[in-house]
């Protein structure tokens, strides 16, 4: 019975090795075409091509009409550029754009896993595991980088696919793209955790241990603080003082104490700073000796230490190191561009186009070839003449254009710099708006390496323009009421708020109306630059713009002092080699970083009505050489006339931006050639840059006041210097001037300075007759009149200049 059994059991295990052997055979063969998909598959994507696109634009069953010879057909296969063809071409299109983009390469990776590991017979749990990770994370980084391109950054579809841009849509309106954003990025922060060891329990274990070791980290930290402090009282009434005076140093109190002296040591020192018994004993107090050098023999037991310390008043370059926590401005702060197509319609172009080709042919003008560039506000239209016209009959021919076009101005560039064709630039019909955010948000102004990057505005091919203030090195801006002068000049402090840390950038702020730049007064503890001579932050009155400009140029030659003393030529070679250590200080120069200095100046004609000799006599002298040392001049007038830009001006502001003038006069007098009067208004501009010979036409990004105010306030909430920037006084500059001439005036110095101003006439003679004295004694006079900045310096045979304009203005200055 047994071999019976027996006998069944070996004859059922025959029947079944057949099977088994046929089951494993299948299993090899599908884990090789797996593998080999997978092989494929990776050839296909990483040979993609995006000029393969319109290639992969066939359906899948059109794919065997090749055997059939369509011509169609063979033409897409002979221009595919994909390693496997058109096959792969059309794989790899479908792969990467219709389902999660680049991350689409963990399928080929994921295959050739499944695979081998079907191949060899292992374990599927881990790979299982594996693949659920690959597919979590292909989801998010897909969706990562759809919320990308929701936000703005330029990159393409082929990075997100479909899948990605489908979350990324549905996250940001769920959520916003804020919200969705951090989502995303936590996921993927939990993912890249959990994929350590792919084991949530092991890595919640891995968690814990490090948060153990912190906790204990910070316990023995802990303790040694506690012993210090033990040691600190137990040293403390050990401390001898020995006053020594000796050159002081110029570093800050305790910082050498704090430096060079043990832990029982720096205990004592800083114990001594504020134990009143040790100073009822006689012991000098820090706050009791300045400007000495203290030499402290810190006693404990057998051990001893010198300390020296330094308690001189910090100078103001010291107190400029406070260092903030500065959070930069979003550009959720702006408004989001309206929605709204930028683009021209074709049917307007082709239709501008042959209007100007059949004008100039109705006067005998044969153009070769019109090409058209459509921009935000104006199209340009390129047009090549044929042989033998001359560029002055079609220059001579603009009223008619216009006519024609009922455009309500158009310019002609004869000929476009470059280029040998003609300019004609044509205003769209339905002109759009330029927002800031999309400036300051685009990439040209976010990668820019410029010193004082300022967002201009968009050219009109519809490309951001930005440039560089520091290598301008100032600008004259200039325009009709209306014509977007103030937006530009907020456009301009915008984009420098955007880009610059307050401690790299200080603004002087002059505003004559009173009302268009108020909004940057909340800035002051930030980024204003305030003068101690008058009492607002922004300048509204022309005789405290006089005092704060002659500031900056005090500040200027403070500056230059500095440069010469480190042996440097620019402000860019002095912070660097402040910032490396490279910089000593001495008795009369003490080193710290500059930051850049800008001034803003909204309405010059209003200052020089009002005091124009001194008014450009600082702009003027800023202008020629404030460069160097990081002081940068932004001036802007509504008339642009010569008694208000004037030749000595003009001629050191070679940057230049003109909004819509009245008249060709105007054009001339701010651009040195004719086009401002032909402008649109609202903020369309012509920009001139320096050693530019013909200006670029801009469309300038509109900010509104809110948008301002969100700014402001961003910035105006957080804490800031505990004391402004101050610029140099130029009352205390006379007064010591005053001082080392000796002090001494002359009792009629008083009435010969009020006959001076009264007659506007700086002359010796006037003084001998009117106060009946003689030549030496009139002379003397006019010396101190000098020195005391009433009257000018020495000019040969003529009378001296006559700085004081009017009688009160002289009171103040004789009050003081």
């Amino acid at each position: 019975m047994a071999q019976q059994v027996r006998g069944r059991n070996e004859f059922a295990q025959q029947q079944r090795r057949p099977a088994a052997s046929h089951s494993n055979r299948k299993s090899s063969i599908a884990a090789i075409l797996m593998m080999s998909a997978a092989l494929l598959i990776f050839l296909a994507l990483v040979s993609y091509n995006a000029s393969d696109e319109a290639n992969a634009d066939i359906h899948a069953r059109d794919l065997f009409k090749v055997f059939s010879g369509d011509p169609l057909v063979k033409a897409k296969a002979d221009t595919a550029q994909n390693w496997l063809g058109l096959v792969g071409a059309i794989l790899s299109d479908v792969l990467i754009k219709s389902t999660v983009g680049y991350s689409v390469f963990c399928l080929p990776l994921l295959l050739m896993m499944w695979g081998w590991t079907i191949l060899r017979g292992g374990e599927y749990r881990r790979l299982l595991t594996i693949t659920n990770y690959a597919i979590v994370s292909a989801l998010l980084l897909a969706s990562s980088f759809g919320m990308t391109r929701l936000i703005g950054w330029v990159i393409g579809m082929e990075w997100s696919g479909v899948v990605g841009d489908f979350l990324a849509n549905a996250l940001a309106q769920l959520l916003g793209r804020v919200g969705g954003s951090l989502v995303l990025f936590t996921g993927l922060i939990i993912v890249a955790v959990l994929a350590v060891d792919l084991d949530v329990r092991q890595t919640a274990e891995r968690l814990k241990n490090a948060y153990l070791h912190l906790m204990d980290w910070l316990s023995r930290k802990r303790d040694a603080l506690q012993e210090a402090r033990a040691l600190k009282k137990e040293t403390a009434p050990t401390v001898k003082a020995e006053v020594k005076i000796s050159k002081p140093p110029l570093e800050e109190p305790l910082a050498v104490a704090k430096r060079s002296a043990p832990l029982f040591q720096r205990a004592a020192a800083e114990e001594f700073g504020d134990n009143k018994e040790e100073q009822s004993a006689g012991i000098p107090s820090l706050t009791d000796e300045q400007r000495k050098k203290i030499k402290f023999d810190v006693v404990k037991t057998a051990e001893t230490a010198e300390v020296e310390l330094d308690d001189r008043p910090i100078p103001q370059e010291l107190n400029a190191r406070e260092d903030i926590d500065y959070v930069f401005p979003s550009v959720e702060l702006l408004d989001a561009p309206r929605p709204g197509k930028e683009e021209v319609a074709d049917d307007e172009l082709k239709a501008n186009a042959d209007l100007l080709r059949d004008t100039l042919a109705e006067f005998d003008v044969e153009l070769e070839s019109v090409s058209v560039t459509p921009g935000p506000v104006v199209t340009l239209y390129e047009l090549v003449p044929a042989t033998g016209v001359k560029i002055s009959r079609i220059v001579s021919l603009e009223n008619d254009m216009a006519m024609k076009l009922a455009a309500k101005g158009i310019r002609i560039m004869a000929p476009i710099p470059g280029k040998s064709a003609v300019g004609v630039e044509i205003p769209n019909h339905n002109p759009a708006l330029v927002s800031i955010r999309s400036v300051i948000n685009s990439t040209r102004f976010r990668d820019t390496t410029a010193k004082l990057p300022l967002a201009m505005g968009k050219t009109i091919s519809g490309e951001v323009f930005t440039d560089d203030l520091s290598k301008m090195p100032h600008l004259l801006i200039a325009g009709a009421t209306g014509s977007g002068k103030s937006v530009g000049i907020n456009t301009i402090l915008a984009s420098l708020l955007y880009r610059l840390h307050p401690s790299d950038l200080k603004l002087v702020i002059i505003d004559p109306k009173k009302i268009e730049l108020t909004q940057f007064a909340r800035l002051r503890s930030h980024f204003l630059a305030v003068s101690p001579d008058v009492d607002e932050e922004i300048i509204t009155n022309p005789r405290n713009a006089v005092l704060v400009l002659k500031g900056v140029e005090y500040e200027m030659e403070k500056r230059y002092d500095k440069l010469a003393a480190a042996g440097v030529r620019n402000i860019v070679d002095y912070n660097e080699r402040f910032k490396n250590g490279k910089l000593q200080n001495t008795e009369t120069v003490v080193h710290a970083a500059m930051p850049y200095l800008v001034v803003v100046i909204d309405e010059l004609a209003d200052l020089m009505i009002t005091a124009a000799r001194e008014v450009e006599e600082p702009i003027a002298r800023l202008a020629q050489l404030a460069r160097a040392v990081g002081i940068h001049l932004i001036v802007a007038t509504q008339r642009p006339s010569v008694d208000v830009i004037t030749g000595v001006i003009k001629a050191n502001f070679s940057a230049r931006i003109a909004y819509q003038v009245a008249s060709k006069t105007d054009s001339r007098t701010i651009l040195d050639m004719n086009g401002a009067e032909q402008l649109l208004g609202n903020g369309d501009m012509l920009y001139l840059a320096s050693g530019s010979p013909k200006p670029v036409r801009l469309q300038n990004a509109f900010i509104s006041t809110d948008e301002v105010d969100a700014v402001m306030d961003h910035i105006g909430k957080q804490k800031g210097y505990t004391t402004p920037f101050t610029l140099p006084s130029i009352v205390e500059k006379k007064r010591n001037a005053e001082t080392a001439s000796g002090g001494d005036r002359d009792e009629l110095f008083e009435e010969a300075a009020r006959l001076i101003v009264r007659h506007q006439q700086g002359s010796v003679s006037l003084l001998q007759r009117r106060l009946k004295v003689g030549y030496s004694r009139a002379a003397r006079l006019v010396d101190e009149l000098e020195a005391a900045g009433i009257v000018g310096s020495f000019d040969g045979s003529k009378a001296r200049e006559v700085l004081v304009e009017s009688e009160s203005e002289l009171e103040a200055i004789l009050s003081n």
